[in-house]
């Protein structure tokens, strides 16, 4: 008899958790809250060849450093000017070279400054 329990319970957990995906409930890892960050993004047309880009992104949570990753789908170099400003509004740039067809990342040290924008150029 406890058998039968056993597989009513299965049955009814089963049926529950069908019902909230198709509810468009969707699972959330137990650690998602731990370490968000928002991820901003940029991109930079290539000139060869027409209708690719070079992609870049970066995490916007430490005043201390920050990583840029990058993704230059161009056949040719790609300079990236990084814009950064600090708290009181203070600001400096910052230059990213990248090889076409090359990915990768680049780590910055700015302690106080934020990565606002990359623009075209160097």
């Amino acid at each position: 008899m406890s058998r039968w329990k056993n597989l009513s319970a299965v049955a009814i957990s089963t049926t529950m958790f069908s019902v909230l995906l198709a509810s468009g409930a969707q699972a959330v890892p137990q650690d998602a809250g731990a370490s968000t960050q928002a991820v901003k993004r940029a991109s930079i047309k290539c000139t060869k060849p027409a209708g690719k880009v070079t992609n870049y992104s970066w995490g916007d949570g430490s005043y201390d450093s920050v990583t840029v990753y990058f993704n230059n789908h161009c056949s040719h170099k790609v300079g990236a000017k990084l814009h950064f400003q600090a708290g009181g509004g203070q600001k400096t740039t910052r230059c990213l070279t990248t090889n076409g067809g090359t990915k990768g990342k680049k780590k910055f040290s700015v302690t106080r400054y934020h990565l606002k924008k990359i623009t075209k150029g160097c």
